[in-house]
């Protein structure tokens, strides 16, 4: 894991090199199409998978359990078990993204004229300067690592397809791609540090012989 975390962060310091190459999409807030991928990523918004993922607990939670027969019980735990880990994999790293960013305070694309490219300012608690990391890649990390847990013989697809909507971030001029390497390297790194612990304890997951991802149960 820690060679994970070396990874994200070279990415990230990479990322920055081309940050200065945003400013053409940024000054185009009136595009269309711009306004259109703005849009679009709106699908990495935490809230579309977090209150799903909290009404299939209550839902379980709430019922007569000794009413259930022993084979409906495992299959009602195991999706208990698995809306539980996209509600921690989702929030838990969201929560470290926001908490990053109000301690770096960076200044969002749109605020480059009054900030620059490289401009911070810590603890405004303005959204104008809460950039770094962004919170829909981290959103997208997380999607792309429970994804992958969910499909392992296809998990470079849905790295693909989470690679890009995270990405589009920044044509949309919300993000520089730092922001977004960052955010996504976030997510995908905590939703699989999360998965690691439950497989400790033989949770929803369990260890392979080899290889980072655990494997889900059932």
């Amino acid at each position: 894991m820690s060679a994970l975390f070396a990874v994200a962060v070279l990415l990230t310091i990479a990322a920055g090199v081309f940050d200065p190459l945003v400013q053409p999409f940024a000054l185009q807030s009136q595009n269309a199409f711009l306004r259109f991928l703005g849009n679009v990523t709106d699908a990495a918004q935490s809230g579309w998978y977090i209150v799903p993922a909290i009404v299939i607990i209550a839902i379980i939670g709430l019922m007569d359990w000794t009413a259930i027969q022993r084979g409906s019980r495992r299959t009602l735990m195991l999706a208990y078990g698995r809306a539980a880990y996209i509600l921690a994999a989702i929030v838990i790293p969201g929560i470290v993204t926001n908490i990053i960013k109000q301690f770096v305070g960076r200044a969002r694309p749109r605020a480059m004229d009054e900030a620059g490219v490289y401009g911070f300012s810590p603890f405004e608690f303005d959204s104008l300067f809460q950039g770094f990391p962004s919170g829909h890649a981290t959103t997208a990390g997380s999607l792309a690592v429970i994804l992958m847990l969910w499909h392992p013989r296809h998990w470079w697809l849905s790295l693909i397809v989470m690679g890009v909507l995270a990405f589009a971030r920044v044509p949309a001029g919300a993000h520089y791609p730092s922001d977004v390497v960052a955010g996504f390297s976030v997510g995908a790194i905590g939703a699989l540090l999360i998965a690691r612990w439950l497989a400790r304890r033989r949770a929803v997951f369990v260890f392979r012989k080899s290889g980072l991802l655990p494997l889900m149960i059932g």
